[in-house]
């Protein structure tokens, strides 16, 4: 995933940035366990979210402990104190889509583009075959997304929406998928989806110069190019379909009970999407 979904740590209790490291370093754990040691190289910022919103939906929070960290064994982590089975949804979801991304940077890349994506792929694709074992909803969510977006990619007339669209609605059916309770289905799809957006919108800014450089897609390419700074025309353009998607996305997340997490929530939501948003723009 596209890692920009933080916390904001000046905003942030000390006991409540422990409480999200201990789910941070849990999450990489799990998939260390469930994947291999080089399944972590998938680990976000994004896939916390998910993992903050499976514990707090199921109230699963049964503390930390600290432990040896195996990326670096001379430093003590803190790590959530369960098995694992709240954060199985994360992990999952976060090696299905590294391979989902290297499937689609194969199809927009150059020879040795190509060639280095096919060889990343010798490693996800085994993951992501394991991960829809684990989580069999994601196999169907991760193709649809694949399909959508490659026509979206290959229609010359691509509005911003429906470039926005595949991203929204793959993470609207993972955020449905943290919760069983029929009651806040619903409500986390659509928070989720206006998540996705907001996401993809991200990604849009943070590469236009990048896209206009190498030619790649960007579905708002054609007009920063014509105007005299793609930047500046991007945050012009951008944020504020960015800022109505944060909004909608806050007011549906603040209906779950999600307990102990509710603070980590809460944090990212109101401070962690605004700042992660201005450093795009204002690149500080």
């Amino acid at each position: 995933m596209f890692g920009y979904v933080t916390v904001w740590k000046p905003e942030m209790k000390v006991k409540e940035f422990e409480v999200y490291n201990a789910v941070y370093c849990g999450l990489c754990r799990e998939m260390g366990r469930r994947y291999g040691a080089l399944s972590k190289f998938c680990l976000s910022y994004d896939l916390t979210f998910i993992s903050l919103l499976s514990i707090g939906m199921s109230g699963g929070f049964e503390g930390a402990e600290q432990r040896r960290c195996r990326v670096n064994p001379l430093k003590k982590c803190t790590f959530c104190k369960n098995d694992g089975r709240y954060q199985r949804l994360a992990a999952a979801a976060g090696v299905a889509l590294t391979d989902a991304k290297l499937s689609d940077n194969i199809e927009d890349s150059g020879f040795f583009g190509r060639l280095l994506f096919r060889f990343l792929r010798l490693f996800t694709a085994r993951w992501s075959k394991k991960a829809y074992r684990d989580v069999p909803e994601l196999k169907c969510i991760i193709e649809d997304y694949l399909t959508a977006q490659r026509s979206a990619e290959n229609d010359p007339d691509c509005s911003l929406d429906k470039a926005a669209e595949p991203t929204a609605k793959a993470i609207a059916a993972i955020a449905a998928l943290v919760t069983d309770d029929k009651r806040y289905k619903s409500v986390l799809s659509r928070a989720g989806y206006c998540l996705g957006k907001w996401i993809y919108l991200c990604d849009v800014a943070d590469d236009i110069e990048k896209d206009i450089k190498k030619g790649n897609f960007n579905p708002i390419k054609d007009e920063a190019e014509r105007s005299e700074a793609p930047k500046k025309y991007a945050e012009e353009r951008l944020q504020p379909v960015m800022n109505m998607a944060a909004d909608e996305c806050r007011n549906y997340f603040s209906l779950p009970d999600l307990g102990v997490m509710r603070p980590m929530v809460d944090n990212i939501l109101n401070d962690g999407l605004w700042h992660r948003q201005q450093k795009i723009f204002k690149e500080e």
